[in-house]
C-alpha cells in the first residue's frame, strides 16, 4: 500500500490502473492460449505412449539377448512413465482452468465441451491408478486384468479426447 502513495495525481493513478489492466489481460491471453495448447500437447504424448507400447512389443519379440531385453524394457517403461505423468499434469492444468471458467464464464463455451472434458477425466484417473501398480506385468490373473483395464481405459480416454476436441 505504501507503493500506491507515490501516485499523487489522478493521471498517475489512471496510468497505473491501465498498466495493471494491460498486464493482467496479457497474462490471461497467454494463459488461455497455453491452456488450450496443453490439451493438444497431451494428445501428442498419449500418441507417443501408444507408439512406445507397440515398439515395446516388437522390441521384446525380436531381441533375443536377455541383457538387452531387460535394459530396453526398462528404458521403454521409464519413457512410458514419464510421458504418462506429463499427460497427467497437462490434462489437470487444462481441466482446472476450463472448469474455473464454468463457474466464472468469460465467454460462451458449449456445455458439451465441459461434459466430455469431465467424462475424459474418469478414464484418465483409472489409467493413472492402474498404471501405478508396480507388478502390472506379473503373470497372475488379477494383474493381467489390471493391465488390460489400463489399456482399455487409455483407449477410452483417447476416444473421449477426440470427441471433446470436436465440440470445441
Amino acid at each position: 500500500m505504501l507503493f500506491l502513495k507515490r501516485f499523487n495525481k489522478t493521471y498517475q493513478k489512471v496510468l497505473f490502473a491501465l498498466g495493471l489492466s494491460i498486464v493482467f489481460l496479457l497474462i490471461t491471453a497467454v494463459t488461455r492460449s497455453t491452456v488450450k495448447q496443453a490439451g493438444g500437447i497431451a494428445c501428442f504424448f498419449i500418441a507417443g505412449i501408444l507408439i512406445l507400447a507397440v515398439f515395446k512389443v516388437f522390441f521384446l519379440e525380436f531381441v533375443e539377448e536377455p541383457g538387452r531385453r531387460m535394459k530396453g524394457k526398462r528404458i521403454i517403461e521409464f519413457l512410458h512413465t514419464c510421458f504418462g505423468w506429463i499427460v497427467f499434469v497437462l490434462v489437470i492444468y487444462h481441466s482446472l482452468y476450463f472448469l474455473s471458467l464454468a463457474f466464472w464464464p468469460e465467454n460462451e463455451i458449449s456445455p458439451n465441451y465441459y461434459i466430455t472434458g469431465v467424462l475424459a477425466l474418469i478414464p484418465m484417473s483409472l489409467v493413472v491408478t492402474s498404471g501405478l501398480d508396480k507388478n502390472i506385468m506379473a503373470k497372475s490373473k488379477e494383474i493381467k486384468s489390471a493391465y488390460f483395464n489400463h489399456i482399455f481405459m487409455t483407449i477410452l480416454f483417447a476416444v473421449l479426447i477426440i470427441i471433446h476436441i470436436n465440440f470445441q
